[in-house]
């Protein structure tokens, strides 16, 4: 807070005042150029404010709707069309981090026997 002591507004604005009274030539273009960047970085931090400050457009979630005629059977179908996408999409997934695995210099396979390993373990405990 040693700053702030040797700070005056007395002092600041005579210096102000003195430095208008002096006879040299002041160019109104270096006042702009030094006033109008900071506007215009001034004005877009405004814009950007309230470009960011919108609420996010809503959501829209379509639900699926079946006939009313739909049988059991057309039913389990498409359920069970629905979880073999599911697992091609998880078994996708598996590669995309052993892939992954690989590239950072980890024993992917070795990790997956000690986890089936454990897995069966664990089935062997239950039974």
């Amino acid at each position: 807070m040693s700053f702030f002591k040797d700070v005056s507004l007395k002092s600041g604005g005579s210096d102000l005042i003195g430095f208008f009274r002096t006879s040299g030539h002041h160019s109104p273009l270096l006042f702009l150029a030094a006033c109008v960047p900071t506007a215009i970085i001034i004005y877009t931090f405004y814009l950007d404010i309230l470009e960011k400050s919108k609420p996010p457009p809503r959501e829209i979630i379509y639900v699926e709707s079946w006939p009313a005629t739909r049988t059991i059977e057309e039913s389990r179908a498409a359920i069970a069309e629905r979880q073999k996408m599911k697992d091609k999409m998880i078994a996708r997934e598996k590669e995309a981090y052993k892939a992954f695995g690989r590239a950072v210099g980890m024993d992917v396979d070795r990790i997956e026997r000690e986890a089936r390993a454990e897995q069966a373990a664990a089935k062997g405990a239950e039974k």
